[in-house]
């Protein structure tokens, strides 16, 4: 530890959040919780796998998905499948395929049971793949208004077709609520995010509600020329997009808490709030998983928008035993079987004649 603590002063400086002090452990065993940064820190110095020492000081990030599924029910949200979770629960063709091409290609979204709009194409409760390298403007002789697409607009997000009046309008499909049935502006009132090409089925379908209208109007955000949004804007409007007011998102980390049975998992609201103006990083693992589980967004996105960027890629794994928020991370995700079956060529400049294929997890 002396030695971590010297490298991580000459790299960084003691000033800083990534200095890691020598009585790094004794903090531990007292249960001090380490910041975020110190955790990166020591990933750099050692050369083991940020996840895996996040794991070693307590906090297991395949909860992140596991509670996203879990707690966003009525409102259609996007969700952050991890690649450790990808690898260990979930289909490895499925999963793998879309980590191996590029995860910021695809976008993974839960359809509320209060908003499947193209309900029984999408169940609710599914868990949609959308491809970010398609766009409405791929076809200039006309859209072909089959295909399903994951769009951001007014009342937050939506799995539904689309139907372009001109080189700036959409209109969305079905004309039902909670769909607007006029059309809408193009990067002001709606964004397609991408193509919708795979389907995690339940086999529960759980009953669907009635839609009740956002309480403020969500104004779709273009990502800066980077890709990347400031911290506080990525919080601000991924909170919009979720339909989440404060005092929900409030009450919302506190279910988080009540479920891991920890309460550092809960924010309070004023803190909250400050997370929509600040430009710093959450300094515990607990409230920084916690934002990704109500908001919906990737750690890495997260810490990212921080100016922290985390790569595990060339890194060594860590040997950890199955024990600690490994067996709660089985109770959320459960033995999951997957099933998978072809649903048909789609043909035109939409699709690029790919076949989409549906899974079914039991």
């Amino acid at each position: 530890m002396a030695q971590i603590s010297a490298a991580t002063s000459a790299s960084c400086g003691r000033s800083t959040p990534f200095f890691v002090p020598p009585t790094f452990l004794y903090k531990q065993k007292e249960g001090v919780t380490p910041h975020v940064c110190q955790i990166i820190a020591l990933s750099r110095v050692t050369g083991y796998r940020f996840t895996d020492w996040v794991r070693i000081c307590g906090f297991d990030l395949e909860l992140i998905f596991a509670l996203q599924i879990k707690l966003h029910v009525e409102r259609t949200v996007l969700v952050t499948p991890d690649q450790v979770t990808a690898e260990r629960r979930c289909a490895p063709s499925f999963w793998n395929r879309a980590w191996r091409d590029s995860r910021k290609r695809y976008l993974f979204a839960k359809i509320g049971r209060s908003d499947a709009v193209v309900h029984p194409r999408i169940l609710p409760g599914s868990i949609v793949r959308a491809d970010c390298t398609y766009s409405p403007e791929v076809s200039r002789n006309g859209l072909d208004t089959d295909a399903l697409w994951l769009v951001e607009y007014l009342g937050g997000l939506t799995c539904c077709q689309i139907e372009r009046v001109d080189q700036t309008h959409i209109v969305l499909l079905p004309h039902r609520a909670p769909l607007p049935s006029w059309p809408l502006r193009l990067t002001k009132e709606a964004r397609v995010l991408g193509l919708v090409d795979m389907e995690l089925r339940p086999r529960d379908v759980p009953e669907q509600t009635a839609y009740h209208l956002s309480r403020f109007e969500h104004r779709p955000v273009l990502p800066r020329r980077d890709g990347e949004m400031k911290l506080s804007t990525l919080v601000r409007v991924s909170r919009s997009r979720a339909g989440l007011t404060l005092r929900e998102a409030h009450d919302m980390t506190m279910a988080v808490a009540r479920l891991l049975g920890n309460q550092a998992y809960g924010i309070a609201l004023g803190q909250l709030s400050d997370y929509e103006a600040t430009v710093k990083l959450p300094r515990h693992v607990a409230k920084m998983m916690s934002l990704c589980i109500i908001y919906g967004i990737h750690a890495w996105d997260l810490m990212a928008a921080a100016g922290i960027r985390v790569d595990d890629s060339g890194k060594a794994p860590l040997d950890l035993d199955e024990s600690g928020p490994e067996l709660l991370t089985r109770s959320y995700l459960g033995d999951r079987h997957w099933e998978e079956r072809d649903v048909g060529v789609e043909d035109g400049a939409a699709t690029g004649g790919r076949v989409r294929r549906v899974r079914v997890v039991a």
